[in-house]
């Protein structure tokens, strides 16, 4: 490494350049985004995280960042540690991603020993799908391409038409912290049969939940979705949208969507994303993002399209196998 670069873990006041490296990595790729701090500030601050021990940075002569990488491995077991990382493109270069791609590897491996001995565990990272420096690096470091998300939009010319709920469905309102139990228990059955999904305790959900909404100025619980089945009250169906897309201001973004799985192919996952369009429009935002796993187990990106969003851009997961042995994670459907 150029002697007059050093390594150091990350702080929360290192939040601005790291946002800042992302965001002009993004621009490279051809991607237009804003990264913003307080999202990454959020993530460095999860319940269980230590940041001091879990992330590098590489700086130069001058303490500025030039790359950085953080190793998340929160639930339990680990067995599927994931890396997020960025180097500045205008002053990086394939020597700091080696760098950063070796420290977590490396530093992975100590998860292993908190793994039940015959689980299967992979180190997971990724990048921007045809950003050629950073899939170099990881392919060069043995990682192989495995899950693509997309990020789905839809960019509306007029009002969406009012749509009613299929028959047996009403909606109900939600009272944060007191529904936040239910909410929570919702997500984990409907949620349950996704690609990679580790079930957790029910306590450690509620206090990842707890963290992310309390701390996310774009929550606002008064205009989250819920559906219950009009019979018995149970709650079907969940859409949760946000003021708007932090990445990119002015434009919508859905943040959860999801139906039980009793009370799936009835419409109800597409009624609650044509209300939140009609939301979104008459609040004055013409555009709405939502992320989504582009394998999907459960096909959600044709749920998407038939609602008329399309794939904006593309970002590729890589893994790499630290140690074979039995899947813990969902990867199919039984």
């Amino acid at each position: 490494m150029n002697d007059a670069r050093c390594r150091r873990a990350l702080s929360l006041d290192d939040a601005e350049e790291c946002a800042a490296i992302s965001t002009a990595l993004a621009a490279d790729a051809g991607v237009d985004e804003q990264i913003p701090p307080m999202r990454l500030r959020s993530e460095w601050t999860e319940p269980g995280f230590d940041l001091g021990s879990s992330s590098l940075g590489i700086v130069d002569g001058g303490g500025q960042l030039l790359g950085y990488a953080v190793l998340f491995a929160l639930e339990t077991p680990p067995v599927r540690p994931l890396m997020l990382w960025g180097v500045d493109p205008r002053r990086g270069d394939a020597e700091i991603r080696a760098q950063l791609l070796a420290w977590a590897c490396e530093k992975s491996e100590a998860v292993i020993a908190q793994c039940p001995p015959e689980a299967r565990v992979s180190l997971w990272s990724g990048t921007h799908k045809g950003y050629r420096p950073d899939e170099i690096a990881l392919e060069a470091a043995r990682f192989t391409r495995g899950r693509t998300w997309h990020e789905m939009r839809i960019d509306m010319n007029e009002r969406p038409a009012s749509v009613e709920l299929p028959a047996g469905f009403v909606l109900r309102a939600y009272q944060h912290e007191d529904d936040l139990p239910l909410l929570v228990e919702f997500v984990r059955d409907s949620f349950s049969d996704h690609y990679g999904h580790i079930e957790q305790s029910f306590e450690s959900d509620m206090e990842r939940h707890r963290h992310w909404l309390n701390g996310d100025p774009n929550f606002d619980p008064e205009r989250l979705m819920l559906a219950a089945d009009e019979a018995t009250g149970a709650l079907a169906g969940c859409l949760m949208p946000m003021t708007e897309y932090e990445r990119r201001p002015g434009v919508g973004y859905v943040d959860t969507v999801g139906v039980r799985q009793a009370y799936r192919r009835r419409g109800l996952a597409s009624a609650l994303l044509r209300r939140s369009f009609a939301d979104y429009w008459d609040r004055g935002l013409k555009s709405v993002c939502l992320e989504v796993d582009g394998d999907s187990l459960t096909n959600a990106v044709a749920l998407y399209e038939g609602v008329g969003m399309s794939v904006s851009h593309s970002f590729v997961m890589y893994e790499k196998l630290l140690r074979d042995g039995v899947e813990l994670a969902k990867v199919a459907i039984e």
